[in-house]
């Protein structure tokens, strides 16, 4: 939701250089915030603390802070279609208050800095809740007029909608025509926003791209209504689904957006040939959890390849992590080989198969059905 609160705030006349973001995790960061005090349910909730602590004792000295903005995000915005709702994991959703007490416990840190800590809860899935609760929260802190509020709320959602529909499904589609046209692989990354960042995903990602596999995240998978028709179009004819952006004919509890999400992209990758599915899931994931046999079940329904790095934590085991990485690139590779030789015998039956027609017409004028 970056480009959301981002265009937010620099529509409202706050220049781009100061809206300051924490730095990507890494172990010295999450060491040094750590100390603290922890948050036990799962490390990108742990994490958090850390990340504070780098905006409050690092970037604020670099350049003085005014406020730290860590919104408790209640539900999300979505392109599925008949889902129970769409909400956010409810740990993510809680940790900015948990974090808030980490820094208060033994007197205000923020307050001793001169720094606010603005944490309301917000519902983005809702635009006209999302205008009222931004408003609440920054109207007379930046001296808003309601009408400042909503253009403001308005730019955000345009700048997020650009930025999924245009950057990221823009570039993704680009990298679907090219993996079809060189007849390679791509990974598509079933994993939580959280996993974007490399420590929290431990380099894995890097790690296959290093090996020439493009990653592709849910979010980025393009919904081009052409691309829908191939993948879904004969569940649609059959009646299995009512829209191909609907996940209930193989997941009924949809309530949880990310959850969600992972279904519909393993959905995705069992369609497509040239996509196979990387699972990502951090240690102690509630969410995840229920669905790890679904989403093995629809990838490999289909014969396609998948695979899952599952109970990630804070600890980087980086030797076992590039083996894996390694072996799983190497049966990749034999697998698109495989793939190969098949088209290769298909198209060579469908060459004699084609003869032996004309043949026929020729000679005994056997007319065949197109």
């Amino acid at each position: 939701l970056g480009p959301l609160f981002s265009a937010y705030f620099e529509s409202l006349g706050i220049p781009a250089a100061n809206v300051v973001w924490s730095d990507f995790t890494d172990e010295r960061l999450y060491k040094e915030g750590s100390k603290r005090g922890a948050i036990d349910p799962c490390f990108p909730s742990k994490v958090a603390i850390p990340h504070v602590h780098n905006l409050l004792f690092v970037h604020h000295k670099k350049r003085p802070l005014d406020a730290i903005f860590f919104p408790m995000i209640d539900d999300l915005p979505s392109d599925l279609v008949g889902c129970q709702s769409h909400r956010a994991c409810p740990t993510v959703t809680a940790t900015p208050d948990a974090v808030k007490a980490a820094f208060t416990k033994e007197g205000d840190l923020f307050a001793q800095q001169g720094i606010a800590y603005v944490d309301p809860i917000v519902n983005p899935g809702d635009p006209g809740l999302f205008e009222r609760q931004m408003f609440h929260a920054f109207g007379d802190r930046l001296g808003l007029e309601p009408v400042e509020n909503a253009r403001a709320v308005e730019q955000g959602y345009a700048a997020l909608d650009r930025f999924v529909n245009e950057i990221q499904r823009g570039a993704a589609r680009e990298i679907l025509r090219r993996l079809e046209a060189e007849d390679r692989l791509g990974i598509v990354l079933l994993g939580r926003p959280y996993h974007n960042d490399p420590g929290i995903n431990h380099e894995i990602l890097v790690e296959f791209q290093k090996l020439g596999f493009p990653i592709l995240t849910q979010t980025s998978l393009p919904l081009d209504a052409d691309i829908l028709e191939r993948l879904f179009g004969e569940d649609l004819q059959q009646g299995v689904i009512g829209h191909p952006l609907e996940i209930g004919d193989v997941w009924r509890n949809s309530y949880s957006e990310n959850t969600s999400m992972k279904i519909f992209a393993a959905k995705y990758v069992a369609r497509h040939p040239n996509l196979v599915a990387l699972e990502l899931s951090s240690f102690k994931c509630g969410h995840d959890a229920p669905i790890y046999s679904l989403v093995e079940e629809i990838i490999e329904a289909s014969g396609t390849p998948s695979f899952s790095f599952k109970d990630i934590d804070e600890n980087r085991p980086s030797g076992s992590i590039k083996i894996r990485v390694e072996t799983i690139g190497y049966f990749l590779r034999c697998y698109r080989e495989r793939l190969g030789r098949q088209r290769e015998m298909r198209a060579e039956v469908d060459e004699r198969l084609r003869e032996l027609e004309n043949r026929l017409r020729e000679e005994f004028a056997v007319e065949f059905p197109v």
